[in-house]
Parts: C-alpha cells; sequence; structure tokens
C-alpha cells in the first residue's frame, strides 16, 4: 500500500498525446514500438541507463485541440510525466477544410467555436503552457503530418500554414523562460510533415508510387481498410497498396506502418537526445 502511486526512481514516463493518428486503433499503432526501438537505439549509442520507460498512450480518435485542452491535460498532468510528445490538430485542420466535417466535430465535442487556425494555435499554445506550469517534463511538438499525399492540395495548404506556425512555438517558448537555463530546452519542435514528405518523396523518385488520392475521399476507403485490417488480417501497408497506393497514408488521413515507423522513429531519436 505504501508504494501505490509511486513510481521506482528509474521509472519514466512518456505520455503520447494526440487523435486516431497516435491512438492506434484505426491507424498504424507506433506508440508500442516506441519502448523497444528506445532500447536498441540507446545501445547503439552506447548510452547507459537503467531507466525504465513507462509509455502512456493519451490519444483519443477524433479529438480537437479545443477538447484536449479542456479536457485531456489534467489527465496528462496527473501521470507526472518526464517526457510529453504532442501531435494533435489534425482535427482541426479537416474542419477548417470542410465545413460539413466541422458541423460534426462541433456537434460531437460540443464546440462553441467553429475550429480555426487562430484558435488551434492558441489552444496549443496553452496545453504547453498548462505543461510547463505543472510537470517538469520535457516536451515535444510535432508538425501535423499530411492531408493526403498530393503536396499542392488545398488541404495540405492548410496543414502547411499551420506547421510554420507550429514551427515557432519552440522560439516563443524558448523567449518565455530564457531566464532559467534548465528549462530553455524543455521545448522542442519535431517536424513529423517533413519526415513523412521525405519519405514520399524518395519512394516517388523511385518510381513506386505516384498516387495523389484526395483526403475528401478517406472515410470510404478507410471502411474497407478496416475491414480487410480487422476481419482479413491484412496489415495497413498491405491494404493501403491494394486500395489506394499511397506511401505512408492509408486512406489519405492515418498512417500505415511505414508511416508510423517513421513517427516511431522521430519520437525515438527525442528521447535519445533528451535522456542522460
Amino acid at each position: 500500500d505504501e508504494k501505490k502511486g509511486k513510481r521506482d526512481e528509474d521509472e519514466r514516463v512518456l505520455v503520447c498525446l494526440g487523435d486516431s493518428l497516435t491512438h492506434g486503433a484505426c491507424s498504424a499503432n507506433w506508440v508500442d514500438d516506441v519502448e523497444s526501438s528506445l532500447m536498441e537505439q540507446l545501445q547503439n549509442k552506447n548510452k547507459t541507463t537503467t531507466a525504465n520507460v513507462h509509455i502512456v498512450n493519451a490519444a483519443q480518435n477524433s479529438i480537437c485541440t479545443h477538447t484536449v485542452l479542456h479536457e485531456k491535460v489534467k489527465h496528462v498532468v496527473a501521470c507526472k510525466p518526464d517526457y510529453i510528445f504532442i501531435m494533435i490538430g489534425t482535427n482541426d485542420a479537416m474542419a477548417i477544410y470542410r465545413d460539413d466535417w466541422a458541423k460534426e466535430k462541433m456537434r460531437l465535442f460540443n464546440l462553441t467555436e467553429k475550429p480555426n487556425e487562430d484558435a488551434l494555435i492558441r489552444n496549443l499554445t496553452d496545453i504547453v503552457k498548462v505543461f510547463l506550469d505543472q510537470t517538469t517534463a520535457v516536451i515535444a511538438i510535432a508538425t501535423l503530418p499530411p492531408l493526403g499525399e498530393d503536396c499542392n492540395s488545398e488541404s495540405n495548404k492548410i496543414i502547411q500554414s499551420i506547421n510554420c506556425r507550429i514551427k515557432t512555438l519552440e522560439y516563443l517558448f524558448l523567449g518565455e523562460i530564457k531566464n532559467d537555463s534548465r528549462e530553455t530546452e524543455r521545448v522542442s519542435v519535431i517536424d513529423v510533415n517533413g519526415a513523412l514528405w521525405d519519405e514520399i518523396n524518395t519512394q516517388r523518385s523511385l518510381n513506386l508510387s505516384k498516387a495523389t488520392h484526395s483526403v475528401d475521399m478517406f472515410l470510404p476507403y478507410a471502411m474497407v481498410m478496416g475491414l480487410l485490417h480487422c476481419v482479413f488480417g491484412l496489415s495497413w501497408n498491405v491494404a493501403t497498396l491494394l486500395l489506394t497506393g499511397n506511401i505512408v497514408l492509408s486512406e489519405s488521413l492515418h498512417l500505415n506502418e511505414d508511416g508510423g515507423r517513421i513517427v516511431r522513429n522521430e519520437v525515438v531519436q527525442w528521447l535519445v537526445d533528451k535522456m542522460k
């Protein structure tokens, strides 16, 4: 009973906060692979650590930044995390892109304000501020993954605009806490979007895929892919190959295993750099 709620001295907690791309039910579950990959990377770099990393998946399907701020952050704080990885905002971006998706998000989560870019950045900023104030965690904010694999699509123009502002948050928080040298490295931005596009462009240069399916069609594709994955046991990669021919996004929204591997590797590299 005395140990209830207490952690061992060598235990570290990573909380991954996000939406369905992190939750891993209708997208590749990269979170479950972080621990083994992290231990392998630490060994390869001859970093000696006795830390046992416990990973909490705090993601929820369909969620927007407003609900994360007002309902999720308190649960993350309660985990007493050492590391927090945040990849949230894709559903906001979808609501910005299409009015019918905005209405659905507003109905589902009782939102009083239609998701927009300013609100997204404001919510994300406030989320990070809570974690800085109420935890001692090191924090990573991810740029948002693409919405479809056509870089010139209207949906990806929205993503690009949002990501440009996300990238400034690292400098915003550096400025706010510059008087405490220990805390100037607490907030980092991980360019997940850039890493995913690097993979897409590399594979296209090898003529492995030219698919540019719009995210508008993700729902019917998702229903078929869910059937192929959950009922017939096909991997997300195989289902992607059969239905869309995409490289990292199964139905142009969620991650297949290749996309999940890239996100996982970005998270693991950040952890390796931060672990002492």
